[in-house]
Formats: C-alpha cells, sequence, structure tokens
C-alpha cells in the first residue's frame, strides 16, 4: 500500500506540523531554526585576526585606528 502523501514531518523543538521541503529534511521549522540560529551567535567566541593580537589602539580596541593617516593629513601635515 504506497500513496504519494509525505508523511507528517513535526518540528523537533515545538511539534507544529512542517511544510517546507527544507525544515523537513532538518526536522526544525523555519522560526526555530532562527532562534538556535541566533542563540548561537549569542554564545560565539570572537576570534582573533593573525597577526593582529598584542596591539593596542585608544579605546581598547586591537590593531592600529584606519582613520590614524586620515585624522594626520586633515590636521596640516
Amino acid at each position: 500500500m504506497t500513496t504519494n502523501e509525505p508523511t507528517e514531518v513535526r518540528c523537533l523543538d515545538c511539534d507544529r506540523k512542517l511544510r517546507s521541503p527544507a525544515a523537513r529534511a532538518r526536522r526544525i521549522g523555519a522560526e526555530c531554526w532562527r532562534e538556535r540560529r541566533r542563540q548561537a551567535r549569542a554564545q560565539a567566541v570572537p576570534v582573533a585576526l593573525p597577526g593582529m593580537s598584542g596591539r593596542r589602539g585608544r579605546d581598547g580596541q586591537d590593531g592600529p585606528d584606519l582613520l590614524d593617516a586620515y585624522a594626520e593629513t586633515q590636521d596640516g601635515s
């Protein structure tokens, strides 16, 4: 007994019925997927760029300020 009807797939997080092929494949709905990505970004640790560690500029930022050279030319130098 075969049918062309797809089986019902529900979201693992909120148990809603999934309709889109992408959501059905990952078994997580679009809203829940966005929330998971938001939480992952919030927990991510910033990564230092190679060659930029150890240099501190004003305001506590690593590396040179990109506008330093511009400020020098505007001061009449």
